[in-house]
């Protein structure tokens, strides 16, 4: 746990792209990180994710971010191509991918850490991004 640890707390600002729970944005925004969340294919479903009066409040935007230091994504391998694209045009250093939480067994991981560093970002797909957001909310 501790690269993961590690990995989020260097990060400042994370994007968001899709996720199997409201956890997911809400744990990284309650943790201090800038948060962008892809919520949906059009430019309207792009929100920014920040914390008020201690909720968690999501603004909409309409626009992809310039940088970011990690993309989460919660998407099919076969989007991996235009996920790694979006990850250059950011200047991502990590990649932390979901893998599908209704499926046992990751048939696609080996393929995706491939790809993934194959691209020269770093990979993770483990612990839960959220329940490390958790540990370093609880360092702070």
């Amino acid at each position: 746990m501790t690269d993961a640890l590690e990995t989020l707390r260097a990060a400042r600002h994370v994007v968001v792209q899709d996720y199997p729970d409201r956890d997911i944005p809400d744990a990284l925004t309650r943790a201090g990180l800038a948060v962008t969340i892809y919520a949906g294919p059009d430019p309207a479903d792009i929100v920014t994710s920040e914390l008020v009066d201690g909720a968690v409040v999501h603004r909409q935007t309409g626009r992809r971010p310039d940088s970011a230091d990690l993309l989460y994504v919660y998407r099919p391998l076969a989007e991996v191509d235009s996920i790694l694209s979006d990850a250059r045009r950011m200047d991502v250093r990590t990649i932390w991918r979901q893998p599908d939480v209704a499926v046992r067994a990751d048939p696609d991981a080996d393929a995706w850490r491939s790809r993934v560093e194959a691209g020269g970002f770093d990979y993770l797909d483990a612990p839960d991004i959220a329940d490390v957001a958790r540990l370093l909310t609880s360092d702070r």
